[in-house]
């Protein structure tokens, strides 16, 4: 299934203003009014990716705790970490192969957009350590996915 056309079937379902992809099928969604996450083609699937925190905020210890959790998959849900140098941001990124329905892609999105708000969370905190363990789904409940 399409990415695009899978993104506009749920955002029919839910109320929600189509969405355009720009000249290379990428897109942003913004979630709850405080988490983006964009959206890019990736061969013959996708690559989701979304601001976390701040890399002038990572000292040694934190980006080697970063970079452990992205190797070890440790409170990742799969995802790894980057560095956006034209940002000054650290990056979560996953990537995902194709959707075969909107229920997986909503899946994908819940799960992955659960991560950002927790490592948003740590990373504004300026505790980058990964946690022990996290929830499979995202902490901000069944209704996470308003945009």
């Amino acid at each position: 299934m399409e990415l695009i056309h899978a993104i506009n079937e749920w955002a029919a379902a839910i109320g929600m203003r189509q969405v355009e992809s720009d000249e290379t099928g990428s897109f942003t969604l913004l979630f709850d009014g405080a988490h983006e996450v964009s959206f890019a083609p990736d061969g013959d699937g996708t690559v989701f990716h979304a601001e976390v925190g701040d890399v002038e905020r990572l000292d040694r210890e934190g980006a080697l705790s970063l970079l452990e959790a992205s190797l070890l998959g440790a409170g990742t849900g799969g995802a790894a970490f980057g560095v956006h140098r034209e940002l000054g941001a650290v990056v979560l990124w996953k990537r995902f192969g194709e959707f075969s329905s909107r229920a997986d892609l909503e899946t994908a999105i819940g799960e992955f957009l659960g991560q950002v708000v927790v490592w948003k969370g740590k990373l504004s905190a300026g505790g980058p350590s990964a946690p022990d363990s996290l929830p499979g789904s995202s902490p901000l409940g069944g209704s996470f996915l308003q945009v």
